[in-house]
């Protein structure tokens, strides 16, 4: 194989940045499809320097009697707006590669392939999100990435007292840049000979608004209820909201960052959002206030250094026990609620890294075409091949017809296949519980604090994946049982240990599958499993052609499962491109 291939090793005569618009519109709405096409006089391409280049921004759902509350895209950033992804040939009857479920696989890949420089780095390209100090908790909750009100790309920072009605023109129009982790783009190690192939057309498909749009993690109910703001008092003395009391304001106390000149600015609500009370050791919750509040103003008390909500009308506490400073402040703007907040994407533009190559190499590839010699190179993909299973299935055994010739690892990430309401999936309400324990989805009232969040559900349910009572797991490869004995998970779907057999088959996995495994801080919050077909790093491969490829899975914990599930099993190969008499054919 000639040394041109290689993105490090060729001699670049020269590099330039080429922006190619999208085809078939200006602007795009949850759902759509964006359809752009690198043309072949691009000639050579740098994959791995292209990128994704595109405004976003959000939208309050346009239904009347809507309630504000800040939105912001999902941690990862622009990248999981990406439902599906399709590269073809210029002749648009090729596919070149198709990753079905791109948000899934670039979710595990940004949980895992990450450190403080890499999130850093994709907070400022990639919209993405990075835990902000200045809206730290104080009283016991694990960090988020989920909870800046500061410096956030999506929504304007607030200055001062806040009396006006927080609206779509609050939200801020982010510019991101996103690479397509696709063996032709960002993961290529090659230089990508688009005349040979007479061009490439993208197909991008776009996910839905509610999928990807979330709440901020300081102002629910059901994650991370000690990093909500804290009841302080009614009147800025007494620390009680008494049972058959009522009141037309609350003032929040300094805790979990709220204190200080800027405090205004760190308070997660914004005016018109509507707020409830939670006890934060076990998140229980007053259901019999008189009215659901509705904040019209969110002031900096001079007097007492504290953060004063002030509300349309007074409300009664119908309760029989009293609101002190033992409950948390959280969000009823979205819980319980058809919410189909939406997004606008606009301006989108693939950035081309366009390659000069010698005269010499480009004539010898055109040579070697005329002579009906044939010109190969691989690139590194994946293919997604999709089980699903019941909540009640307690053992399951599924098959994946795999025909790669050349496959480097099987990735497994077992989503939720529940079918949950806008508003549950913005707000995290009734879904699958990571940790602790939600009184929204038990019956009765929780006691005890399980966990330092009190309780973590899952906001992200359609693209990582739950452990839900697995017990263990185990290979069938062409007969034969791998590993000898089956790797046992039961520590880790406790939900309080982790179990080091499982994390040391899933580093293998990760490195296989080409990601590096920095972090196994998300174990549990994207739980997923896989096996390593290639030994000594990522040099050797497995051919899958007709071989029996099979996952065997138990739920025997003792514990009832609680949600069906979505197997997304991507199996990382090296797929060959031959380009010969003027057509492209690929052989996996």
């Amino acid at each position: 194989m000639s040394l041109y291939w290689s993105a490090d090793d060729s001699v670049k005569v020269g590099e330039t940045k080429v922006s190619i618009p999208s085809e078939n519109g200006l602007s795009y709405s949850p759902g759509q499809k964006v359809q752009l096409f690198v043309d072949p006089s691009t000639k050579f391409m740098d994959g791995r320097e292209s990128y994704l280049d595109f405004n976003v921004k959000l939208k309050l759902p346009a239904a009347a009697g809507t309630i504000p509350t800040r939105l912001q895209l999902d941690k990862v950033g622009g990248s999981i707006l990406i439902r599906n992804i399709r590269i073809y040939d210029g002749t648009r009857g090729n596919l070149l590669e198709e990753i079905n479920a791109y948000d899934t696989y670039v979710a595990c890949k940004y949980d895992y392939d990450k450190d403080q420089s890499l999130e850093n780095m994709r907070a400022l390209r990639e919209g993405a999100s990075v835990h902000q100090p200045a809206n730290r908790g104080d009283t016991g909750s694990t960090q988020s990435a989920m909870a800046n009100t500061m410096t956030n790309p999506y929504f304007k920072q607030t200055s001062g007292n806040q009396s006006t009605t927080f609206s779509d023109s609050d939200f801020l129009k982010a510019k991101v840049c996103i690479p397509l982790h696709t063996g032709i783009f960002a993961n290529s190690e090659t230089i990508f000979p688009v005349m040979m192939t007479g061009g490439l057309y993208i197909e991008i498909d776009l996910n839905d608004g509610p999928a990807v749009i979330k709440q901020l993690d300081s102002v629910l109910r059901d994650r991370k209820l000690t990093l909500n703001p804290v009841f302080k008092s009614i009147d800025g003395t007494s620390d009680v909201f008494g049972s058959g009391s009522e009141t037309n304001k609350v003032f929040l106390d300094t805790d979990n960052s709220l204190g200080g000149a800027d405090r205004v600015a760190k308070c997660p609500f914004v005016v018109g959002e509507t707020v409830g009370f939670a006890r934060t050791d076990d998140n229980s919750s007053f259901t019999t206030l008189s009215a659901e509040p509705v904040i019209t103003n969110i002031n900096a008390c001079a007097t007492n250094g504290e953060i004063e909500l002030r509300f349309n009308a007074s409300v009664t506490n119908n309760s029989s026990a009293s609101v002190t400073g033992a409950f948390s402040v959280f969000s009823t703007a979205v819980m319980d609620k058809t919410y189909d907040a939406s997004f606008e994407i606009s301006d989108v533009n693939l950035i081309v890294s366009q390659v000069q190559l010698d005269p010499a190499y480009e004539q010898g590839m055109l040579q070697k075409v005329r002579d009906g010699r044939a010109i190969e190179f691989d690139i590194y993909s994946t293919t997604n091949y999709k089980h699903s299973i019941l909540a009640s299935d307690r053992q399951t055994t599924f098959q994946i017809f795999a025909q790669n010739s050349r496959a480097k690892s099987l990735l497994v990430i077992p989503t939720d296949s529940s079918v949950y309401t806008s508003g549950q999936q913005i707000s995290g309400t009734k879904t699958y519980v990571i940790s602790g324990t939600s009184a929204s989805t038990v019956a009765g009232t929780p006691s005890g604090k399980s966990t330092q969040d009190t309780c973590v559900t899952n906001n992200r349910c359609q693209y990582t994946g739950v452990i839900d009572e697995l017990s263990s797991i185990q290979y069938t490869v062409d007969g034969m049982r791998v590993p000898s004995r089956e790797i046992s998970v039961k520590k880790i779907a406790t939900k309080k240990s982790i179990d080091a057999f499982h994390l040391f088959e899933l580093e293998k996995t990760l490195d296989n599958s080409g990601i590096p495994p920095k972090s196994f801080s998300a174990f549990l919050d994207n739980f997923v499993f896989g096996r390593g077909f290639s030994a000594g790093g990522q040099k050797g491969v497995m051919d899958l052609r007709g071989k029996d490829l099979a996952v065997v899975l138990k739920y025997q914990t003792g514990l009832t499962p609680t949600v069906g599930k979505l197997f997304n099993s991507f199996v990382f190969h090296l797929s060959r491109l031959i380009i010969k008499d003027g057509g492209v054919e690929v052989v996996q």
